[in-house]
Formats: C-alpha cells, sequence, structure tokens
C-alpha cells in the first residue's frame, strides 16, 4: 500500500512538471509570435528601410537652397543678342573729309534706326565755296562676323547754297550765288569699338539736284566720331 502511494505521488510530481514545461513553452511561443507581429507592424511596405527624419529634412532644406540659388542666378546673355536688342550707340559727334569737310551729329531713336545731320562745306580754288546740309534716315544692322561693325543705308532732303568769288568771271554768275535742293542717298560701314567710345566710318553719298543740277556723285567719305 506504501508503495502505491510512493508511485502515485511521484507521478503526479511527473505530471505537474510535464504541465509547469507544455505551460511555459506555450508562454514563450506567445510571446516570440507577438514580438514578430510587433516588427511586422512597424516595417515599411516593400521591406523598405526606415529613413531618418532629420536626414530627409536635411536633403529637403538643401534642394531647397540649391533651388532657390539658381533662380536667383543672374542670366548671362550671348554676345550676339546683346548686340540685337541696343544700338551701338546712343548719339554722336564727329568729322568727316573727302569731298570736301564736315561735321556730323547722329543720334539713335530705335535701335537699328537713326537720324544724321551733315553739315559740308567745300571751297573751289579760284570759283567759290560750296556749302551744303543734310538730314539722313538710317537704316543700321551689325555684321555678325565682325563685333561693332555695322552696314547702313538711308535718304534724305539735302540743301546747298555755292557763293562765287570776284573773279574775271563775275559778271557771268550772280553776286547772290547759287541755291539748290534735292534728295540725297547714303550706304555705308561704321565700326564702332567695343571698349572705346569711337567711331569710324566709309560712305558714299549720291544726291540728286531737283534744281536742275541733276545727279551728283561726289559727296560722302570717311568719317570718325565720337559717342556717348
Amino acid at each position: 500500500m506504501r508503495n502505491l502511494k510512493s508511485i502515485l505521488c511521484l507521478v503526479a510530481i511527473f505530471a505537474a512538471t510535464e504541465i509547469n514545461a507544455q505551460q511555459k513553452k506555450v508562454a514563450t511561443v506567445k510571446k516570440s509570435t507577438n514580438v514578430q507581429q510587433k516588427k511586422a507592424d512597424q516595417k515599411p511596405v516593400g521591406d523598405a528601410p526606415v529613413a531618418d527624419p532629420k536626414l530627409f529634412t536635411a536633403k529637403v532644406e538643401l534642394k531647397e537652397k540649391q533651388s532657390n540659388e539658381l533662380s536667383k542666378a543672374p542670366v548671362k546673355e550671348t554676345s550676339s543678342k546683346i548686340e540685337e536688342s541696343a544700338s551701338p550707340y546712343k548719339t554722336a559727334l564727329g568729322v568727316k573729309f573727302m569731298w570736301g569737310i564736315a561735321i556730323t551729329g547722329k543720334h539713335f531713336f530705335k535701335k537699328d534706326q537713326a537720324i544724321e545731320a551733315v553739315v559740308r562745306y567745300r571751297g573751289y580754288s579760284g570759283l567759290g565755296n560750296d556749302i551744303a546740309i543734310t538730314a539722313l534716315y538710317q537704316y543700321e544692322k551689325p555684321i555678325a562676323e565682325v563685333a561693332g561693325l555695322h552696314w547702313l543705308v538711308g535718304a534724305g532732303p539735302y540743301y546747298s547754297h555755292f557763293s562765287y568769288k570776284e573773279s574775271v568771271y563775275s559778271s557771268l554768275y550772280p553776286s547772290s550765288g547759287t541755291s539748290s535742293y534735292g534728295l540725297a542717298a547714303m550706304a555705308g560701314l561704321e565700326f564702332k569699338f567695343p571698349k572705346a567710345p569711337i567711331a569710324i566710318s566709309a560712305d558714299w553719298m549720291p544726291a540728286f539736284d531737283f534744281n536742275g543740277g541733276g545727279f551728283g556723285a561726289e559727296s560722302g567719305g570717311f568719317g570718325i566720331k565720337y559717342t556717348f
């Protein structure tokens, strides 16, 4: 009888120990499952690494700063665009010589359009002096291959007066001289020095006299101007 009680006690102890071990095992499995579930809930979609918020914010601020600096940076224009957008100078005064000597004044009122006044004096030895005033409308365009070089054409009215000198031929000419008027044309080249307020030119100015003189080709010449 005692032996039976001892056996039953041993069986009860073994059973209790086994039950306790099973409970611990179940508890461990549940704990592991909960940890894995929590990690799965926190893990981003697609197994992407979790970004550092501070690093992300710093990158965004850097991109915004670079974008602002680029937007504020001045846009550099090429020389050809600058030349197309502005006249070579605003106003100029100068002299011209070849057929006599002339004083000239030129003013741009548009980037490629100007007006020029020319007052010319020409002396004829033993005969008299000629003074002419010409007003020209000019159209001017740059020559792309040479910086500062322009071609120009123009036209406008002119008036001239020839006064005779006293000579053996004075009886043949009116003492007051003669006047004429007509239309002049011009064509030529002008070069504006890029780093100096100086322009040089060469042009030809034929004219037609409405007062009976007909066509005349002896006008124009080489010029030098101070620009401002």
